[in-house]
């Protein structure tokens, strides 16, 4: 497969090392700390979802081994992969939003997004009784999340609603019974089939698994839905879709960090901008006794025949990578 963005950079040499920059949200300040830490040796791929114009002009005068690789499909990029290709791989995207809730009644007050748990739990209605959505990982998070609230809003039992088909097994599945004092009940092939209430949220419908409905009196919805991406497997996760980390940097992990948002998708442009400043301090202590990429042929050579990818033509900036 051909590539429209011309000359390829050498990555020759045992003493360079190779940086990744995944969905690019925030990267300018990062990139250019980290090449004034680090100075020729440094080589960094901006992997970005889609291209659009131009907030990286200039700053090829710091790094001149700099490329922003456009990937169609980023999300499903194995982790893995990025691991043993790169020195350090630092995650610049924010949360994931997946579909909302196809059902009557899912813009309900009381009807939430996974994120709000993490985010402002302070705005959540107190509730008796939530209903959890989804089978992944995301949703075995959010039913934790939602437990941890039930004191101050005098929460009972969490009621999850998997939507499986059936004889699968989710993830979800292997909760346990309680969590902080909360009765927890998973009914992995349950599926929500309507959200009732005049204004903000009543009571659900669900479909059971032995093909009837149920009404059950609830005040708190959330939507837990969808899967944790290819490039994301296996991190420490919020309920939110945020990865977990302390400073930029992810426990368990000597090569991977992440460059903000520092704690919220509503962090502002000026938390960023010192998220990657303070970033590039670690990042370049690390590689300083950095073991080498486990790979030494170039990464954009995997990524364009793995998944398409293509060099960016000229000068462009990445977007923020979204679901």
């Amino acid at each position: 497969m051909s590539n429209s963005g011309g000359p390829r950079p050498s990555l020759a040499g045992s003493d360079r090392r190779r940086v990744a920059v995944i969905g690019g949200h925030g990267g300018r300040e990062f990139v250019e700390s980290l090449a004034d830490r680090c100075g020729g040796i440094l080589s960094a791929d901006i992997l970005v979802s889609g291209r659009v114009a131009d907030e990286w002009f200039g700053v090829e005068r710091v790094c001149s081994q700099l490329r922003t690789i456009v990937v169609p499909e980023l999300e499903s990029v194995s982790r893995g992969d990025l691991i043993a290709r790169y020195d350090a791989v630092v995650y610049a995207f924010t949360s994931f939003r997946d579909r909302p809730l196809s059902v009557p009644g899912a813009g309900l007050e009381g009807s939430v997004w996974a994120d709000d748990i993490t985010d402002v739990p302070e705005r959540l209605p107190d509730w008796s009784r939530a209903i959890v959505v989804g089978s992944g990982e995301r949703a075995s998070a959010a039913v934790r999340a939602v437990a941890r609230t039930a004191g101050r809003r005098g929460g009972q039992e969490i009621v999850l609603l998997g939507g499986c088909l059936p004889g699968q097994r989710a993830v979800v599945d292997g909760l346990p019974t309680r969590l902080q004092g909360v009765a927890i009940d998973v009914r992995g092939q349950g599926r929500l089939l309507q959200i009732r209430g005049r204004g903000r949220v009543e009571a659900v419908v669900s479909g059971e698994r032995d093909g009837s409905s149920q009404v059950r009196s609830v005040q708190l919805v959330v939507n837990a839905t969808g899967e944790l991406p290819a490039v994301m497997a296996g991190l420490p996760t919020h309920s939110s879709g945020l990865i977990a980390h302390e400073g930029g940097c992810i426990s368990g992990t000597a090569h991977e960090f992440v460059l903000g948002p520092l704690e919220s998708r509503g962090a502002t442009s000026e938390e960023d901008a010192l998220a990657g400043g303070i970033l590039a301090g670690r990042v370049a202590r690390r590689l300083d006794d950095c073991r080498g990429a486990w790979s030494h042929v170039d990464p954009f050579e995997w990524l364009e025949f793995r998944h398409g990818a293509v060099l960016a033509a000229g000068r462009s900036r990445p977007s923020v990578m979204v679901s």
